[in-house]
């Protein structure tokens, strides 16, 4: 096999402008060069953090026949100039997750900081691309597990059409086996070895367990090939493995986490603030630290009520009489419950409390003090009943100009409130009101959303208003509690002439 040739592409701002800037770079041809004629050097450039020129240099080196391997250095981190990532992962046609992998759990080994790392490899045409970072020491680091076991020279003779034949059998003749050219499949086998002391002996072990004393690497079943089994009926290993061969070569330490590795004494694994969701993730993660409880912030119940002479509550309904008209079911008590539940909030029902016309005009006309209580029982109970059991209260309906619609005046006269807004610029959704009520037992008020009766609207309003309210009251940051937003653009058109503007998803357009 002819030596492979390679091209070192260093991305710095500094090195750019001071060529004596670059360590990583020499670094890496000097390694290549002590590997002796399996690799030559074709070219080597420096290149600002820049996608383009990345882009360029990248591709200019792929067309040409005498480099199989381009290797970068720099620019691979979570700075705001690292930009590596961005410029190579779009010009790969094939990636090589493998590959990235190696890097991090190599990088991993020495510093926890190799998180913040962002390698990218794959291929372009015949041609492998590894990006390292540009520390030295990563560098090396990296470069020593990329080389280890001919593992770059097999991966260029695969991208090149090869089977890979030269480095299987150059394992074999290392291990003093016969070389094999093809993997087997692995078969079944029930029975295991637990006594891996004898020299050149192996131990069977799953996924995940503990490595026997004086073991320090873990080869793959698929990586090995039964060769026979012990037959012998009086043996308590009858029907195990006796001889196999492995079809790779295995680095020391290769498939193996080392005890503390994952999480160290005094590392920070959750902080205050974080959310603990319900896809499992941070409950693992306190799980794996041997936390049985942590202190977090209760969610609030939340109380629901819904106003209107029409409404008929699906549960007990009482058609209304006259006319032959029975009203109409309320879908917006039904609704917010099964949102809020949905999202784990336990909610109390207040029902329907209808709105009585007749009342309240007699009582306005001619006796308002006397009759006021009388007209209006029904909210007025309904609200205490709410500020009594929940942390906040969420009411549709009875919010827009109508002499029947309440809950303001409610709000306002019956229990001290305050109306801090009545009316929003969005469409649907227009009559929403948010109000706070002293709390019944002191010490702070409790907020009231009187969202619009109409369903639809209703649900919208739930969703902008009342969802952030209850996220930030369950404990989540300021910057988490609003729904995801994107920019959108949104075009007038009025009298055959329009307009383009850029708005965001949020805003309401007429």
């Amino acid at each position: 096999m002819s030596p492979i040739g390679f091209a070192v592409l260093t991305v710095s701002d500094q090195a750019s402008l001071d060529a004596e800037a670059d360590r990583s770079g020499p670094a890496i041809e000097k390694i290549l060069q002590e590997q002796g004629q399996n690799f030559a050097s074709n070219a080597r450039l420096i290149v600002p953090d820049n996608v383009s020129k990345i882009q360029n240099a990248v591709l200019n080196w792929a067309r040409q026949d005498d480099i199989d391997w381009i290797i970068t250095t720099g620019g691979t981190g979570f700075g705001v100039r690292d930009l590596t990532p961005e410029a190579i992962k779009p010009l790969l046609e094939r990636e090589a997750s493998g590959l990235v992998h190696l890097l991090l759990s190599t990088s991993l080994k020495h510093t926890p900081l190799a998180a913040l790392s962002r390698p990218v490899a794959g291929t372009i045409g015949n041609t492998l691309v590894v990006t390292l970072p540009g520390s030295v020491k990563a560098v090396k680091e990296n470069m020593q597990a990329l080389l280890g076991a001919g593992l770059v020279e097999h991966a260029i003779d695969l991208v090149k059409g090869g089977k890979g034949q030269r480095v299987h059998a150059e394992l074999a003749k290392s291990s003093g086996e016969t070389p094999r050219h093809e993997h087997a499949a692995p078969k079944p086998r029930s029975t295991l070895s637990h006594d891996p002391s004898a020299p050149g002996a192996v131990y069977r072990i799953n996924t995940g367990g503990p490595l026997p004393v004086g073991a320090d690497t873990v080869i793959m079943v698929e990586d090995t090939h039964l060769v026979s089994t012990i037959i012998d009926e009086a043996s308590p290993f009858n029907g195990e493995e006796k001889e196999i061969e492995t079809l790779a070569q295995i680095p020391a330490g290769e498939n193996v986490r080392s005890a503390g590795s994952d999480v160290r004494k005094g590392d920070l694994v959750l902080q205050k603030g974080e959310i603990i969701r319900s896809s499992g993730g941070e409950v693992g993660t306190l799980a794996f630290v041997g936390r049985k409880e942590v202190e977090v912030y209760k969610k609030p119940v939340v109380a629901i009520l819904s106003t209107g002479n029409e409404i008929i509550d699906l549960q007990v309904p009482k058609p209304h009489s006259g006319d032959g008209w029975g009203g109409i079911f309320d879908t917006n008590r039904p609704s917010l419950q099964a949102a809020l539940e949905g999202m784990g909030y336990e909610v109390v029902d207040l029902g329907v409390v209808p709105d009585e016309l007749s009342l309240i005009t007699y009582a306005t006309n001619f006796m308002h003090s006397h009759l006021r209580a009388n007209s209006i029982d029904a909210h007025v109970s309904a609200i205490q009943r709410g500020l009594d059991t929940a942390h906040i209260l969420l009411t549709t309906g009875g919010t827009s100009m109508g002499p029947t619609d309440l809950l303001k005046p409610v709000i306002e006269r019956h229990f001290s409130g305050t109306v801090h807004f009545g009316r929003v610029t969005i469409k649907p959704g227009k009559p929403t009101t948010f109000a706070t009520i002293p709390a019944p037992s002191g010490g702070g008020s409790k907020p009231v959303f009187a969202l619009p009766g109409n369903p639809a609207s209703a649900l919208v309003t739930f969703h902008i208003f009342v969802v952030p309210a209850l996220r930030r009251l369950g404990g989540w940051p300021e910057e988490s509690v609003q729904l995801p937003r994107v920019r959108v653009q949104v075009r007038f058109i009025f009298c055959g002439l329009s307009y383009s503007g850029d708005a965001d998803q949020s805003s309401s357009v007429v």
